[in-house]
């Protein structure tokens, strides 16, 4: 059950709050320094560019706020072309493009990694979006890095290829159409 409230999310027993102090981020490590740049340097400068907006997760039973994983968001849209054979929709609902919320970063805490917190993030958001569409969001995109656990980790949690001409290159664009939990 996603409870919610302007800021907050919660779902079995997270919570996931909008980052308000951009100064908690700079003790925050995921053991990648190209992620852990943009959390501490880069985060706020895109917020107030409206490029994006970083929200923290943590245990809803613990007081510290110190964040346990860090997920930044924006719109995205994704042309016809790429996933329409992929969607099975009517044949009047052709749009040029289809409207998409990316995953623009995304980090777990270095010393919690592999603990399924990840999947559970991932989760919240695809209910998120699910549940609280404002606008149309029919899929989640992330340019993910191209090695292996990283997209083991994003195949294990269902999401798909948008091409295969970005398959040597060093991040892999991925899609998870939300439609599918709709019809679970």
């Amino acid at each position: 059950m996603l409870q919610k409230n302007r800021n907050r999310y919660v779902v079995k027993g997270w919570e996931l709050l909008k980052v308000n102090n951009y100064k908690r981020l700079q003790s925050f490590d995921c053991g990648r320094d190209d992620l852990n740049d943009f959390f501490r340097n880069d985060a706020l400068a895109h917020k107030q560019q409206l490029l994006c907006e970083t929200y923290f997760a943590k245990e809803a039973t613990v007081e510290d706020e110190s964040p346990v994983a860090l997920i930044s968001l924006c719109n995205d849209a994704v042309r016809r072309e790429k996933v329409w054979d992929r969607l099975n929709l009517p044949e009047t609902k052709k749009y040029s493009v289809y409207p998409a919320v990316k995953i623009v970063r995304f980090g777990v805490r270095s010393e919690l990694q592999r603990k399924n917190i990840g999947t559970h993030i991932i989760n919240m958001i695809k209910k998120l979006f699910l549940t609280d569409n404002r606008t149309g969001c029919r899929l989640v995109t992330v340019d993910a890095y191209n090695d292996t656990e990283t997209l083991d980790f994003y195949f294990k949690n269902e999401f798909e290829s948008l091409s295969a001409k970005d398959k040597y290159k060093r991040q892999r664009t991925l899609f998870f159409d939300l439609k599918r939990l709709q019809i679970k």
